[in-house]
């Protein structure tokens, strides 16, 4: 068992563009290191025009032998978080292993194991080379065969039929196994993953994830996981962290961030679908939202003033469907009526996707497959207090 490491990310920021001036942080850490005054923050090290800021003073921590998952669109900055913690790009602030400051300590030296999107493989070795490439290198070859022998048993049946292969002759499933086979070879104190799996079809991506996360528990390695699939971050997190522009927004357990959302975005990103977000306005008591009145809870209240614009949520599974020949909505609090425009049916979840348009705000409920509910036809919505979410319209923030 190899020795674990806690991850912590301190403040980091990374920026892409051209003509980069050298990092003011760098500059501070190596007058230190010489005993000099550090120099002060000046106009001069504003980030030149054009410049794209990729992280966003980013701090993280993960649990010694957690997964965690860094879950959120393209261009988030994922890739680029994992690759500061595996010391493949510069960076402004802190990356810690434990108690080890990394800024100092080469890639190679750092005890990790790391899978890619595409694999990177090396195109001259059979499998058993790529697995025996980090050995040699380090001029540990009496170590491969059985390094090799006992990585071929944790992978399991039929991995050793690949050894003798070259890289060409693999399928993309075949090339991720080896290539996760790499990364657990060396015994890494960490595991990172750069969404491996994005490359595979939905078929060997269900069982790939399932194997990832049979090691992952097996050796309870404390492991990164990128991916934009959020039914991969279920089942391979037991945290997320979920980003935006840069930042890390929201850290916690799936079950937690989709329960209460920090903010707008996380509610409209996370689920599938994602929450029902609409424009609401605030008046004596209540919310105008939806051509309804919705009534928020009390502590939602307090925190708004009579004519303020806020956001309004509901996930589509918490909206209650009432197909009976019930009173107009009109007057009642959290009722309105809509005519469904269209229904997606998802067999595999038992369930039915309802979709409809209200003043030009789309509409998704969920509803078992089971219940026959009418298209083009006016139904009764409720929306329950207690399954509401307010959030600032100007901020995001979750009211």
């Amino acid at each position: 068992m190899p020795h674990m490491a806690s991850i912590h990310v301190v403040n980091v920021s990374k920026r892409f563009g051209e003509a980069l001036a050298p990092s003011l942080r760098e500059q501070q850490r190596q007058a230190r290191m010489i005993g000099r005054p550090p120099r002060e923050r000046t106009a001069e090290d504003a980030p030149p025009e054009g410049s794209v800021l990729a992280l966003d003073r980013v701090s993280l921590d993960v649990r010694d032998g957690e997964s965690m998952v860094i879950l959120g669109p393209s261009g988030c900055g994922k890739s680029t978080l994992l690759r500061v913690i595996a010391g493949l790009e510069s960076y402004d602030g802190e990356v810690f292993y434990g108690d080890q400051n990394m800024r100092d300590v080469p890639p190679k030296d750092r005890g990790i194991g790391i899978v890619f999107q595409n694999y990177a493989l090396y195109p001259q070795f059979e499998s058993k080379g790529n697995l025996a490439f980090f050995f040699r290198m380090h001029k540990r070859e009496a170590e491969i065969d059985e390094r090799v022998r006992q990585t071929s048993q944790i992978m399991g049946l039929g991995f050793e039929a690949l050894l003798g292969r070259m890289p060409n002759t693999l399928s993309g499933g075949q090339k991720q196994r080896v290539a996760i086979a790499r990364a657990i070879c060396r015994n890494p104190r960490l595991l990172l993953f750069d969404e491996p799996l994005s490359n595979l079809d939905a078929q060997l991506r269900s069982s790939t994830r399932i194997e990832i996360r049979r090691l992952i528990n097996r050796f309870a390695i404390t492991t990164l996981y990128v991916t934009h699939d959020q039914t991969e971050a279920t089942i391979m997190g037991d945290r997320l962290a979920i980003m935006d522009r840069g930042r890390v927004l929201q850290v916690g357990t799936y079950r937690d961030v989709y329960a209460r959302p920090a903010n707008a975005f996380v509610a409209g990103f996370l689920g599938v679908p994602p929450m029902n977000l609409f424009d609401g306005l605030v008046e004596a008591g209540q919310v105008s939202a939806l051509q309804a009145r919705l009534t928020p809870p009390p502590r939602v209240l307090d925190f708004v003033v009579r004519g303020q614009r806020i956001i309004a949520g509901i996930r589509p599974e918490d909206i209650v469907i009432e197909t009976d020949d019930a009173p107009d909505a009109g007057d009642s609090p959290n009722a309105l009526r809509v005519a469904f425009e269209f229904v997606e049916r998802l067999p595999s979840d038992r369930a039915q996707l309802l979709h409809a348009t209200v003043g030009g705000t789309r509409l998704i409920a969920r509803a078992p497959i089971e219940r026959d509910i009418p298209l083009h036809k006016p139904v009764r919505l409720i929306l329950p207090p207690d399954r509401l979410h307010f959030f600032h319209a100007q901020t995001g923030m979750r009211i």
